[in-house]
């Protein structure tokens, strides 16, 4: 082990195209991290920046806790020595994760992080609008998960606030950008009457509060009464007074106090919740994170026009835990794989597969198919995704996790396409050319006939990029509900996607 630590990494044999790049890459951080600490400018120590983001990575791949804990103590062992039992068994090894996760907790200027937040996002375009951003500036958003460390407060990630008993996360505090991004979408403005389907902690109600005032009301719904308690809590102790939080369903929003300005879904759904959407005021704007297919979803912002179809004013790239205990319920079901590792794969009732043959998939036949099509540094995944969505015939599954032999294109995991018995998953190979690097597009089939369903998945990558990659500008969208969905044609039927309550169509330039 100590070895593995000590060892000069560019000198590592059979090195793929760009890894003296990473290298060099890791060794400026690590020189710059010196010249910080050593200028007095780092409000930690080198140690607790550097456990801060091993633990971050860690769960970004969702490495099991015990995993994690394993390799802290190896690592510690490693560095620094002393005489523990290296036979310990893996139970016992909680412990020393656990002091170093503590060291995580500092007592850093939280003003300055916010401040700091709100810099990252205004120069990202995340933060647009003045009366935005200075809400941002002025809500306290580390009050409303005071469980968590400052720091985590403040960065772009969701903080988990609640699991069911099985440890599966069933809400959240979003990541500050995506909280950015919807309220941006929705241009709540002083007067208003809002409604947010999913409380959560109090945080995006609060700041709706301040957008509103004076003269707008907020309320926000949950179905859990802990967590309304804990939000009526916090925005309470924010000193909002036009903000009431009420146990309720999302997808049946609250008719008595209809109809609503705007209303804001800070859940996923399947479809457009049609009792809510009739609670909409004349000219209201609805905000809706919906699944297209599969895992595959976004955030539109949808405005009436007046004959039972909606525009979409905006759209982004967004997902969010789904709706449920309610009649707008999104269910899916996560499949473990089995074997070593902890990928998982989830799957939608929609989806035509065959669910007793998915835990064993990865030990089935396999067939890899590399595409040709490359991505280059800054290159945008998200139109890919919703194309795949559309033409393959179930669309497109998230399917975190790691283990031998499964060799994703992200960290965190991969996008599957599945049929029936069959599934193919993207991965990606390093290269480099006149133009310098690029990571090709390739397509691993798993299955009786594994390239069958790889092949329809490379052919569907290939179109996409002939037709539409590169610069080429993005798609638009149109939805109708239920009685006017008959009003929206699409020349190509593959980008018609209709739901028990609606019809989206995806427009491509």
């Amino acid at each position: 082990m100590r070895r593995l630590m000590s060892a000069d990494a560019t000198q590592r044999e059979t090195a793929e195209p760009g890894w003296s790049e990473r290298v060099a890459a890791f060794e400026d951080a690590g020189r710059g991290l010196a010249r910080l600490a050593a200028g007095g400018r780092l409000t930690r120590g080198l140690r607790q920046v550097l456990a801060h983001h091993a633990i971050f990575a860690f769960n970004r791949a969702s490495v099991p806790v015990a995993e994690q804990a394993a390799a802290a103590w190896l690592g510690r062992y490693a560095a620094f020595g002393g005489d523990t039992d290296m036979s310990a068994p893996r139970s016992s090894l909680a412990t020393p994760f656990t002091r170093m996760e503590s060291t995580i907790t500092t007592t850093a200027d939280p003003t300055q992080l916010r401040e700091a937040m709100v810099a990252r996002f205004t120069t990202s375009g995340h933060l647009r609008t003045p009366a935005i951003t200075q809400a941002f500036r002025d809500v306290e958003r580390h009050r409303f998960i005071p469980d968590a460390d400052v720091y985590s407060a403040y960065a772009d990630d969701a903080v988990p606030i609640k699991h069911d008993p099985g440890g599966e996360m069933i809400s959240c505090i979003s990541a500050p950008s995506i909280v950015a991004i919807q309220l941006e979408q929705l241009d709540a403005r002083p007067g208003h009457k809002v409604l947010e389907g999913g409380a959560a902690t109090g945080y995006n109600a609060t700041l709706l509060g301040r957008l509103v005032a004076p003269g707008g009301h907020v309320w926000t719904v949950d179905v859990d009464a802990d967590l309304v308690g804990t939000a009526r809590r916090h925005v309470i102790e924010a000193g909002i007074r036009n903000v009431d939080v009420v146990l309720a369903d999302a997808a049946a929003g609250l008719p008595q106090h209809a109809p609503f300005d705007r209303i804001q879904f800070t859940v996923g759904a399947g479809d457009v919740p049609l009792t809510v959407l009739g609670q909409l005021a004349p000219g209201g704007r609805m905000v809706l994170p919906m699944r297209i297919r599969g895992s595959i979803s976004r955030s539109f912002a949808f405005e009436d026009n007046g004959d039972g179809t909606w525009r979409t004013v905006s759209c982004e790239m967004a997902t969010f835990i789904p709706l449920r205990k309610g009649i707008g319920d999104d269910l899916y079901i996560r499949i473990p794989i089995t074997g070593e590792g902890n990928v998982r794969l989830e799957t939608f009732s929609e989806q035509l597969v065959d669910r007793a043959a998915m835990p064993a998939i990865l030990d089935a036949p396999i067939r890899s198919i590399y595409t040709g099509v490359k991505f280059r540094q800054g290159s945008n995944w998200e139109w890919l995704y919703l194309w795949l969505a559309c033409v393959l015939p179930n669309g497109l599954s998230r399917m975190p996790g790691r283990r031998p032999g499964f060799d994703p294109h992200f960290g965190w995991g991969s996008m599957a396409a599945l049929d029936g018995e069959h599934l193919a998953y993207l991965t990606v190979r390093e290269g480099e050319d006149d133009q310098g690097r690029f990571w090709e597009i390739g397509v691993i089939g798993h299955g009786i006939h594994p390239a069958l369903l790889a092949e329809q998945v490379v052919e569907a990558i290939r179109e996409w990029d002939r037709d539409h990659g590169g610069q080429a500008p993005p798609p638009t969208f149109r939805m109708a509900t239920s009685s006017a969905r008959d009003l929206l044609k699409a020349d190509d039927p593959r980008f018609v996607i209709d739901k028990t309550n609606s019809r989206l169509v995806v427009d491509w330039p």
